[in-house]
């Protein structure tokens, strides 16, 4: 339970200074304790003033487990290699859940629509977008609670309520509960999707993290393509059993989680070696039960975190992100750009079904192919190979990259080393987008457009990827601010063009509504090449001050 890292800790990214943290660390004032050594690991002389305690242990012995911590099997940088994968497989798995759960019901909005008696299908597509404004509302809930009790918490409880929630969509009975359910599901569902390029960041060093966020990243960039996929084929059996499939589903995955999810918050586990050092008998009975394996340990939230602590944690959480958005340029720009990636995923799931589809799904003054529903959802596998190529050429050769161009330089790294890819992906989505919406628009064979797709999903998958690193990197030690900051955005404008997405293509074509896309792509190229060449200066002269 109590195994986390000592190096680059984040809440989505943050580092815990010791200067921000005012919890009470077993008798410790706030003045007393500020003496910690970088990467947030308390330090010997930090535990100087430990009060007297009930406990067998001395307060030697409590500075010893903290001292000890770098090279402690408790630090998740020490964790074998196998831990570590089992670790980002199940992240990705819940992301991609978390993410198909978004789209999932996109299929059979008509559907519901037909029965509770909806005639306006923008209302229709709030199905789907009020979900994705919840996955942005989440992490202003579920941050703060990562950072002052650990990952374990945040992931657990979120995702129990995401399994109940999900499971009353299924039994809905008006639009309007549904919609409101989809919100919540939204929110309980943000968890993974936003720490947990954090927690991957927990467990591997900043030259190891390439790989490892390319690979966690797969599960929620295909969730929205699947998960459309899945709720098309099992709209044969009607429109709430594609809920039920994904409730069992997460149901399953929520099981899984608790056997293997291990906490990966260095502030956390500090507070917890240094609790069970204190009070040694607290854990005595909890030992006993089989149970303590696999739950979070709870028993030293209340003397470990103090109200004061709260206040401002959940205070940050809220006032930063906004701050740090629209005052630092690179933040903005970037986010910007990571929210239009995200969106264009959204914007094909509806394009999709209008090009291949049969009505409902097609419109009588735009060309389609008139695929019957078993295999309209085969129109997605594109977007599925090119994602999957994108990961594949990430995992390879991001921390290569990274590795090389600090070797180069002679330095120990810069976040601009991660825009490599990002610029190659800015470059190619654009090209996709023509390709995709000429050859529509010209009525060629299907396999044309689908080159397109191709191309479409691997730059924006590359774009997407990279872009999650760089803010990890480029705002440390506020990096949660910046990737919720990004998150927020994401989600507001994924919620909002997919609204659009058709009144766009019927009035203006495949071949314009193509070329709209691709030019508003082509606005963010010059941003990678900005930074490569003054990225230092910039982030200096606009340096966030929290």
């Amino acid at each position: 339970m109590i195994e986390n890292k000592a190096e680059d800790i984040e809440m989505g990214g943050e580092r815990l200074e010791a200067s921000q943290s005012r919890t009470t660390i077993v008798g410790i004032p706030v003045s007393e304790r500020g003496d910690r050594h970088q990467h947030g690991i308390a330090s010997p002389a930090a535990f100087s003033e430990l009060a007297a305690t009930p406990t067998s242990l001395s307060t030697r012995s409590a500075r010893r487990v903290i001292t000890a911590f770098p090279t402690s099997p408790h630090n998740p940088l020490n964790w074998p290699k196998g831990r570590k994968i089992s670790m980002a497989a199940i992240l990705g798995m819940t992301g991609f859940i978390s993410t198909a759960g978004s789209s999932v019901g996109i299929p059979g909005l008509h559907q519901v629509m037909q029965e509770f008696g909806v005639k306006d299908e923008k209302i229709g597509v709030l199905i789907a977008s009020a979900y994705i404004l919840g996955l942005g509302t989440g992490p202003f809930m579920f941050a703060p609670i990562s950072e002052l009790y650990g990952r374990q918490p945040a992931y657990f409880s979120s995702q129990t309520l995401y399994v109940l929630f999900f499971l009353g969509t299924g039994f809905s009975q008006n639009m309007a509960t549904l919609i409101v359910l989809r919100f919540f599901c939204g929110v309980f569902g943000s968890v993974t999707p936003s720490l947990g390029v954090a927690t991957c960041a927990d467990m591997f060093r900043p030259q190891e993290r390439g790989t490892a966020i390319s690979l966690y990243a797969l599960g929620p960039m295909a969730g929205p393509v699947l998960g459309n996929m899945i709720g098309t084929w099992f709209l044969f059996f009607g429109w709430r059993w594609p809920y039920y499939v994904m409730t069992i589903a997460s149901a399953i995955n929520t099981v899984i989680m608790f056997l293997i999810m291990r906490e990966t918050y260095a502030p956390a586990i500090q507070k917890i070696l240094t609790f069970h050092a204190t009070h040694p008998t607290s854990t005595s009975t909890a030992n006993q039960s089989i149970f303590r394996r696999f739950l979070p340990d709870l028993t030293w939230m209340a003397h470990m975190v103090s109200r004061d602590e709260m206040k401002t944690v959940y205070g940050r959480a809220f006032s930063r992100p906004p701050r740090l958005l629209f005052t630092n340029p690179i933040a903005f720009g970037f986010s910007v750009y990571y929210a239009y990636t995200y969106a264009m995923i959204y914007i094909f799931l509806v394009a999709l079904p209008l090009l291949y589809g049969r009505p409902p799904w097609s419109q009588p003054d735009l060309f389609s192919y008139h695929w019957p529903q078993a295999t309209m959802p085969l129109s997605y596998i594109p977007l599925g190979v090119g994602f999957v190529t994108a990961a594949t050429i990430a995992a390879n050769s991001q921390d290569r990259i990274y590795k090389y161009l600090s070797a180069r330089s002679g330095d120990k790294g810069q976040p601009e080393y991660r825009l490599v890819l990002t610029q190659i992906g800015m470059c190619t989505m654009p090209i996709g987008l023509l390709i995709f919406g000429w050859t529509a628009n010209a009525h060629t064979h299907w396999i044309v457009p689908f080159i397109g797709e191709v191309i479409v999903a691997l730059g924006l998958m590359l774009a997407f990827n990279t872009l999650q690193n760089f803010f990890v990197d480029a705002f440390s030690p506020y990096s949660a601010a910046a990737v919720a900051g990004a998150t927020a955005c994401r989600s507001i404008i994924a919620c909002i063009l997919p609204l659009f997405a058709t009144d766009m293509f019927v009035r203006l074509g495949w071949g314009w509504g193509g070329t709209l896309l691709a030019l508003v792509g082509v606005v963010g190229i010059p941003g990678p090449l900005i930074m490569f060449a003054c990225g230092k200066r910039l982030r200096e002269r606009f340096a966030f001050e929290g």
